[in-house]
């Protein structure tokens, strides 16, 4: 087997599996005051420590979710609604993965104005337009890290720059697909809120991450005084304890899977009529986009299948969906681009070996599936 859509999700690590057994030992409740409530409150104790470790922050301001999309939710619901008074203007991408671009949709249908960022056909949203966006009443911007589709890094570091001139915005960023391959510091970057998840670093799913850096935002949830009452709710000991053991070996240095990607696109290079969607220069190194025009991406990724080789044709979040990828489409691709696009998702664990023996396979199908159509 050639796994090559990490993107989508992560194999969990052998750690990751040993930290859920002993969660099942450690079975008490957290919120209890025996001594099993207690063990298992040191446990997750840990885990956040070391979560809050790798991204320079303190513990106390990590509040441990269901995964990425309930951090996402929570941070923009929680900024938006306790934020209202101050003003109703949102801003955002046209780019963002699902969980935050439909919180967006939905808090328009509320009232609130959102202002969508285009991205240029490389992938990167223009600061120019943001600068041109931001407004007196402009609460919240929410600018993703790295792109789940095509790797692209957005420029943080400047966007937190330019919003400086709007005190009332606060700043989140979708670092899930950044964080564990990329060293990502919020406190040092000056972002307000961040959301991770553990499936993407070989932790379980079902569990990921909200930083809050010190500020107040309305919880989603009610019904308990778990995590300061912005996350109720008794925490999901095992997924948490396998998050922390999972970020314990995270290699937070892209250069591998940057030669990966380096060296597949060089591979395919001979296969004619084909598309790097997305900067390579500011790539985070872990997502190849590639388009074979004039063939369905769908064809080629069930081809692969057989091989044991498994690629994506976009986020997983939305691969039944029928609609042209969002993110593809906002980029000015073709609608033969996009049919014929395919994501390939490295990883660490990825050998140079498989990426020649998939690519190899990959010209031969595409071959095979042009002489057909």
């Amino acid at each position: 087997m050639i796994y090559l859509d990490n993107a989508a999700t992560t194999k969990p690590c052998k750690e990751a599996v040993e930290a859920m057994c002993t969660a099942a030992e450690a079975f008490g409740n957290p919120s209890s005051l025996h001594g099993l409530g207690l063990e298992a409150e040191k446990l997750i104790a840990g885990s956040r420590n070391t979560i809050a470790q790798m991204l320079g922050v303190d513990s106390k301001t990590l509040y441990l979710t269901s995964g990425g999309t309930e951090a996402n939710n929570t941070a923009i619901f929680g900024t938006a609604y306790d934020r209202a008074k101050l003003g109703k203007h949102l801003i955002t991408t046209k780019i963002e993965h699902p969980s935050v671009l439909e919180a967006f949709r939905k808090l328009e249908k509320e009232g609130f104005e959102v202002t969508y960022l285009s991205p240029d056909k490389d992938g990167r949203i223009s600061l120019e337009e943001l600068d041109s966006s931001l407004r007196s009443d402009t609460i919240l911007v929410s600018v993703m890290h790295v792109n789940n589709e095509t790797g692209v890094i957005q420029p943080i570091s400047e966007i937190k720059n330019i919003m400086k001139k709007s005190p009332k915005a606060l700043f989140h960023c979708d670092c899930v697909q950044s964080f564990g391959k990329i060293n990502v510091k919020p406190k040092k970057w000056g972002i307000d809120m961040i959301s991770i998840s553990a499936h993407k670093i070989h932790g379980f799913k079902g569990t990921g991450a909200l930083y809050l850096a010190n500020q107040k935002i309305k919880p989603l949830l009610y019904g308990g005084e778990q995590q300061n009452e912005i996350r109720p709710g008794t925490e999901n000991i095992g997924g948490i304890l396998a998050f922390g053991a999972a970020a314990q070996k995270c290699i937070t240095d892209s250069g591998h899977m940057t030669e990966l990607r380096k060296a597949f696109i060089e591979r395919l290079n001979s296969v004619p009529d084909i598309k790097i969607n997305g900067s390579s220069e500011n790539n985070s190194g872990s997502v190849l986009n590639i388009s074979f025009v004039g063939i369905k991406a769908e064809i080629l990724l069930h081809a692969l299948e057989a091989h044991k080789i498994y690629v994506s044709t976009g986020s997983a979040c939305s691969s039944h969906k029928p609609q042209p990828s969002h993110v593809l489409t906002a980029m000015g691709l073709s609608k033969k681009e996009i049919e014929g696009a395919v994501r390939i998702s490295f990883d660490e664990s990825n050998r140079m070996e498989e990426i020649t023996e998939a690519a190899q396979i990959i010209e031969k199908e595409v071959s095979n599936i042009r002489r057909y159509m």
